[in-house]
């Protein structure tokens, strides 16, 4: 069993490969299972397994160690391994360098400057395409993977807020409403005049990427979960921004709750 020591893209494509790459490597001496079973680091507990163990395994015995009577939000709720996405600090480094070549327009310099700060400080870990909801790991075994090494798992407490970032000056935590479109919540920021007006990407709680229109023509509603994060890409006529959009939104995927 377990000792307690208290303490839509390329990118799930290869997220996904990692994944089966780490169930097919051979037995090691123990998997190591570093649990934030009520939604915080501060109480983090070790769960060691002599062999290689499922997710169903380690999700049940997550469950006995939440000390608050609600249940977590699973849709938040994430599998991570205890290492930094390889791009992370190439990323920061390219947001940085945008940011010195814009210091003639003081408010995109510091939105590129404090998107690199965001992820510096938010994301740590390289999350695993994998649901966490219990009822889902039990009966499906695709969803049920063979866990072995080291992993941090997350049992988030439900949110009430979403995280706008991008083509903003500086990130912006908002309270989630019900029934809030991107459009609504965009309303409510100053986007830059180098900012996409055409269309968001949504990263809902569950790591899923999601393209939300914006502009009047193209105006549907769309649901977005607590939690979920925002994300205004940058869109200039003279510089092509597309590549460095994509490579903020699937890193924005490792956040966890």
């Amino acid at each position: 069993m377990f000792s307690l020591i208290t303490t839509a893209t390329r990118y799930r494509r290869y997220a996904l490969a990692s994944l089966c790459l780490l169930m097919t490597m051979p037995s090691m001496a123990q998997s190591v299972i570093t649990l934030n079973a009520n939604g915080s680091s501060a109480t983090a507990v070790t769960l060691r397994y002599a062999e290689p163990v499922r997710l169903a395994q380690v999700v049940s015995d997550s469950l006995k160690q939440r000390t608050l009577t609600e249940p977590p939000y699973w849709l938040g709720s994430s599998l991570s391994i205890t290492t930094e996405p390889k791009t992370k600090q190439a990323l920061i480094t390219q947001l940085t360098q945008l940011s010195q070549q814009h210091r003639d327009d003081a408010v995109i310099s510091s939105s590129f400057a404090n998107t690199a700060q965001w992820i510096q400080q938010h994301i740590h870990h390289q999350r695993l395409p994998v649901s966490i909801d219990i009822d889902k790991v039990r009966l499906n075994k695709t969803d049920n993977p063979l866990l072995n090494g080291n992993y941090q798992l997350q049992l988030a407490n439900h949110p009430t807020s979403v995280v706008i970032i991008g083509a903003i000056e500086k990130p912006q935590t908002m309270k989630w409403q019900p029934r809030m479109a991107a459009k609504e919540y965009l309303a409510q920021v100053t986007p830059l005049t180098i900012a996409a007006n055409n269309e968001v990407t949504v990263i809902q709680p569950d790591g899923v990427i999601q393209q939300h229109p914006i502009a009047y023509w193209n105006n549907n509603h769309n649901d977005i979960a607590p939690g979920a994060i925002i994300y205004l890409g940058y869109d200039a006529l003279f510089h092509d921004y597309s590549g460095l959009n994509q490579a903020i939104s699937s890193m924005l995927i490792n956040r966890t709750l």
